[in-house]
């Protein structure tokens, strides 16, 4: 398959996704897909990512994938940089940075690297004694990584 194609590939997963349709998502993947989800390096299966997705939605009352750049396509890699908007079912909502590195083959995609905020995602969905904590452990974190 060429770039564009892989590249409207993952443009489709996104769009998939965003409507809910995750049998359709599915039907994107090579049967011996990964998804990787990062930091921490979980990895997941096939049957793994479809529970993954079904998780999600479950999770989530609102959960909508909003481009930062479009996909971005060499050979058979694509990277794609977005946010997630998302609603906490009851809960907080938040704006979530990520960005995936997929590698496809013979048009279906074989493995997604997923990095995505974790700290962000916590200070901005966590609430009550769990917020206090984040925000110092946050505090701490950029106290580290900043000059």
């Amino acid at each position: 398959m060429s770039a564009e194609e892989n590249k409207k590939i993952a443009a489709e997963l996104h769009a998939t996704l965003n409507r809910g349709e995750i049998e359709k998502a599915m039907t994107l993947f090579a049967d011996d897909a990964s998804w990787i989800v990062m930091p921490g390096g979980t990895c997941y299966t096939k049957a793994d990512i479809k529970r993954y997705f079904e998780k999600t939605f479950k999770t989530y009352e609102k959960f909508q994938l909003k481009d930062v750049h479009p996909p971005v396509a060499s050979g058979n890699m694509v990277t794609h940089e977005y946010i997630h908007e998302v609603k906490l079912r009851g809960g907080n909502e938040g704006q979530v940075p990520a960005v995936v590195v997929m590698e496809l083959r013979d048009g279906k995609i074989t493995q997604v690297r997923h990095y995505i905020d974790k700290l962000e995602a916590a200070k901005q969905l966590a609430s009550g004694a769990a917020k206090l904590a984040v925000n110092a452990v946050a505090k701490q974190v950029e106290a580290a990584v900043n000059p």
